[in-house]
């Protein structure tokens, strides 16, 4: 597995030692969250979100689940992890079965 995670290693890498870049990157992963937030939204709207849970949780749930799986895919060298965290996230908004 050669694709690198390159906000993710950047945020860990420069969160401590630079404050700006922190910043920057902040910006980058709220409005990725924002975006799952809109689409949950979305999907609760129309009564396709199978859980109570709040939109706005739930989208940091996403992103979290997405980071972590994609990080312990790029130590593992599989895509096993990531599978696993984002099937995790399917089921908990109660999407159906994956084939």
């Amino acid at each position: 597995m050669r694709r690198r995670m390159p906000l993710g290693s950047l945020a860990s890498e420069l969160s401590d030692i630079d404050d700006r870049a922190r910043r920057a990157l902040g910006v980058t992963f709220d409005e990725w969250e924002r975006r799952f937030r809109r689409g949950l939204e979305a999907m609760a709207r129309r009564g396709a979100l199978a859980t109570g849970g709040a939109p706005g949780r739930l989208a940091t749930t996403v992103l979290a689940a997405l980071e972590g799986g994609l990080l312990l895919a790029q130590l593992r060298r599989s895509t096993a992890p990531l599978e696993a965290a984002l099937d995790g996230v399917l089921e908990l908004l109660g999407a159906p079965e994956r084939p």
